[in-house]
């Protein structure tokens, strides 16, 4: 049977933690959103079509503010005034894209930290 060292234990929780202060002091993405990227053709006239990647904040709520503009027609029934579920980010080679997958992986390190804390946490709380 396998003994648990208990020291190496708190050892990775110390390091966890440290680790996960660091990611605080980031720019994290908002919760609960995540990168969409697709991809969108476009012809001209002359008969070339362009081929163009983008990418997008993407939530299951409406938390990115919308951008401001005249209407031509009425929002749809049940739909937010002031807030989206997506948010247009820019062509994937972009300054902004980088920022934006930067910052996501903040998030996912962050969040995989804090499910490994809890997990370690409620085994050395077994002992």
């Amino acid at each position: 049977m396998e003994t648990i060292d208990v020291q190496k234990i708190h050892e990775k929780l110390a390091y966890l933690t440290l680790v996960r202060k660091e990611l605080l002091t980031k720019e994290l993405s908002p919760e609960g959103a995540w990168l969409h990227q697709y991809t969108v053709r476009r012809t001209y006239p002359s008969g070339y079509t362009g081929v163009y990647k983008y990418v997008k904040w993407q939530a299951n709520h409406a938390i990115f503010k919308r951008n401001p503009k005249k209407r031509a027609l009425p929002l749809k029934p049940g739909k937010n005034a002031r807030f989206t579920t997506h948010q247009h980010i820019g062509c994937t080679d972009s300054d902004e894209a980088r920022e934006a997958y930067e910052t996501w992986n903040n998030r996912l390190k962050l969040e995989a930290i804090e499910r490994a804390l809890s997990e370690i946490e409620a085994i050395l709380s077994t002992f």
